[in-house]
């Protein structure tokens, strides 16, 4: 923008000279001028917002949870590009108590104001559960249902692949994908966002996994916000000796780098 203007005010002071046709030059530079100090700032590339949440209590229990995530987005027409991590860890009188870790990567390709195709991979990691590793591949479709000036609402649906290796030994099957989320603007300083998530599995009839993720915004500044989110994940049929719901809530300051 500096060298612009510079070549701009050089160009404008050689247009001062009184030569044939000066004044014509001089409207021309001071027209890209204007254009130049007018033109809007140009579109970051990566949007990136970094969370830090952390519980700890004692007494007649002795507990420590730190939360860690990250969302980065980038959109270039017609595509955009989302990726995602939280990682979890926790300890209890000593022992561990959580060690979970979820990447998630998403790329829609909008067909339109209110539709876009999509792939999705997760891979996720979770000691409590006994999972050593999830890998799911999702393709679909998504709709924009509803817009309002301060509500949204969204409904998707596809399927793809999950591979999942328990303690118990590895498991690969096809699963289908349904969700529903919305964007609430409830005040100008409380934001609230839910999205809605099932697989049911293709081959097992009556299986399915569920997650949950409910969250609510307000700015502390600029860049600056405090969140409060509520995390559930249901799994119809888990490992032996595992509970088939997990439930995380929790409090995180989230900081926007860009």
């Amino acid at each position: 923008m500096f060298v612009f203007r510079f070549l701009a005010a050089a160009a404008l002071a050689a247009a001062m000279v009184p030569v044939a046709g000066a004044e014509t030059l001089r409207d021309a530079v001071e027209g890209y001028i204007k254009a130049v100090e007018d033109a809007p700032p140009p579109a970051e590339r990566w949007k990136i917002t970094g969370a830090l949440g952390a519980t700890v209590t004692s007494g007649n229990s002795d507990t420590q949870t730190l939360t860690v995530g990250i969302d980065a987005e980038r959109p270039w027409d017609p595509w955009k590009l989302f990726l995602k991590e939280r990682s979890v860890y926790g300890r209890s009188s000593g022992v561990e108590s959580a060690n979970e870790h979820i990447l998630t990567q998403r790329l829609e390709r909008a067909l339109s104001e209110r539709s876009w195709l999509f792939e999705e991979i997760l891979v996720e990691h979770d000691d409590q559960e006994a999972l050593n590793y999830r890998l799911q591949l999702v393709f679909g479709y998504k709709r924009l249902l509803v817009k309002r000036e301060n509500f949204e609402l969204t409904a998707e649906a596809g399927g793809g692949v999950l591979h999942e290796e328990f303690r118990a030994g590895p498991e690969t099957e096809g699963i289908a994908q349904a969700a529903v989320g919305f964007k609430w603007q409830i005040t100008k300083q409380l934001l609230f966002t839910q999205l809605v998530t099932i697989y049911p599995s293709l081959g097992d009839t009556g299986e399915f996994r569920l997650a949950s993720e409910s969250v609510f915004t307000t700015p502390v500044s600029d860049k600056v916000d405090l969140r409060f989110s509520i995390i559930d994940k249901f799994d119809s049929n888990p490992p032996a000796g595992i509970e088939d719901n997990d439930l995380l809530i929790g409090l995180a300051i989230a900081i926007r780098f860009t």
